[in-house]
């Protein structure tokens, strides 16, 4: 039988763009995915679409914020591969189906993922975003592992410890990859766009301010031992160079 997938999507005051989130994970090639919503308490009517949406597996209440809602889903979560997706953003609608054949392939993986859009307010492609190939030593500098297109094997996270730290808000997705690449973990790219990332005003990378980013990217370089100096030298410079060229990052 092909694996159960579990998607975690964590929620608060997100109405706008969640009929969209939920609608790509519901239309999913890959026929086994169960969706799990964890909305943080919203006020905007997000939770009467959660009311209304079908085969939703959904909780409201207040949390400690985005990474330690992921963490609450992944409790729940019943499939053996999980991923997370935010509410704002969207699943190709093969995407799934890609990163899962790949597991199923290469029982030797445990972390997969592929290529990604950014995409404007209104659904619009503004930018295609190639991954890179994976190489320990640079997610070391950077992060350049897209978090809403990559599945793991559930056993990492709940058998093996690897949970996402819940005190950081934006890049608890890369000190996540940084704990499982150190501890051996094997991770593999995969080409094709798997997911859509929206650029909006409200979205929290362009909301918590500079200062904040680069305190909790400290943090994460002084936990994995990495160099912050190297980390500011690839996120401002490297990164940005190579995209403007039309190089992958």
């Amino acid at each position: 039988m092909l694996p159960l997938v579990s998607i975690v999507t964590p929620v608060l005051n997100g109405a706008r763009f969640l009929p969209q989130a939920l609608d790509s994970v519901r239309r999913q090639a890959y026929p086994r995915v169960e969706h799990i919503v964890i909305d943080g308490g919203s006020t905007d009517g997000t939770v009467e679409i959660l009311g209304r949406a079908p085969g939703v597996v959904w909780t409201t209440g207040p949390d400690q914020g985005m990474y330690d809602a992921i963490n609450r889903g992944f409790r729940m979560a019943g499939g053996d591969v999980i991923g997370y997706l935010n509410a704002d953003d969207r699943y190709a609608p093969d995407g799934l189906s890609s990163l899962v054949g790949h597991l199923v392939e290469h029982p030797e993986v445990d972390v997969v993922y592929g290529d990604f859009e950014y995409i404007d307010c209104d659904g619009r492609v503004v930018e295609r975003a190639w991954a890179r190939e994976f190489d320990p030593r640079l997610l070391g500098h950077y992060s350049f592992v897209p978090p809403h297109a990559t599945l793991v094997r559930r056993r990492v996270v709940t058998e093996e410890g690897h949970w996402l730290d819940p005190t950081l808000r934006f890049p608890g997705d890369w000190d996540w990859f940084l704990g499982m690449a150190q501890a051996g973990k094997r991770f593999a790219h995969v080409d094709g766009v798997v997911s859509q990332f929206r650029r909006h005003p409200r979205s929290l990378s362009a909301t918590l301010g500079l200062r904040a980013r680069l305190s909790e990217m400290r943090r994460v370089c002084g936990k994995r031992r990495t160099s912050f100096a190297l980390t500011l030298w690839y996120e401002a410079l490297y990164v940005p160079l190579r995209r403007r060229i039309g190089l992958r990052p």
